[in-house]
């Protein structure tokens, strides 16, 4: 896949929404979309689906961020190229560090919507989402990295972190800041040093594989 050709955001009424609709039931993506509507239905919301451009079960690296936002009646997705600030720090920083969008899955730490999504997450909360978190993990099938960028990420992870760490010893797990929570020059130094070391480990995963 050429990069550079597709590191542009989509807005509403994009044609790139129509082809990621169409591939919802695709075989990389299918699992975890089940998973969103089971998740979806127990909350009686509407979840952001898993985009077929990204590799899904099959990605080495699931990246988590924080919530899903606030509810929304129309169908979203967990996509880098979503027209939001946080999807164009992290276009930027995979353009500029080599990444593919197929290396990785997006999630959240709390995968369903919320009315106060700038509030911390509860424990219930980050319970629930770890739990969750935990079910996406069971679905993948190549898994060497977990990526938690950002609080409710991290807290979402640690609420079943035993659990976690005993089903998944060997994986690699990265805690770092959110895309957006670089703010200070320092913050944005070692935000580049965190992807570059994530990029570099992609890499070489492909070497040994």
């Amino acid at each position: 896949m050429a990069l550079a050709d597709n590191w542009k955001r989509a807005r509403p009424g994009d044609p790139f929404w129509d082809e990621q609709a169409a591939g919802l039931g695709a075989s990389h993506v299918a699992p975890l979309n089940e998973l969103i509507g089971r998740l979806g239905d127990a909350g009686g919301v509407r979840l952001p689906l898993a985009a077929p451009w990204h590799g899904g079960i099959h990605a080495p690296a699931l990246i988590v961020l924080n919530d899903a936002g606030e509810p929304s009646d129309e169908p979203t997705y967990l996509c880098v190229r979503n027209p939001d600030r946080a999807a164009e720090r992290q276009r930027h920083l995979m353009t500029e560090f080599g990444i593919d969008p197929a290396d990785f899955c997006p999630w959240n730490g709390y995968p369903w919507p919320r009315i106060d999504p700038k509030r911390d997450l509860t424990p219930e909360q980050s319970l629930e989402g770890g739990r969750a978190l935990l079910e996406v993990m069971a679905l993948m099938t190549d898994l060497k990295m977990l990526l938690l960028l950002g609080r409710k990420a991290q807290d979402a992870a640690d609420a079943v972190l035993p659990d976690l760490e005993s089903a998944f010893p060997d994986l690699h797990i990265v805690r770092s800041l959110h895309p957006l929570g670089a703010k200070r020059t320092v913050d944005r130094v070692e935000q580049k040093r965190v992807w570059a070391g994530i990029a570099d480990r992609l890499r070489e995963g492909k070497q040994g594989s």
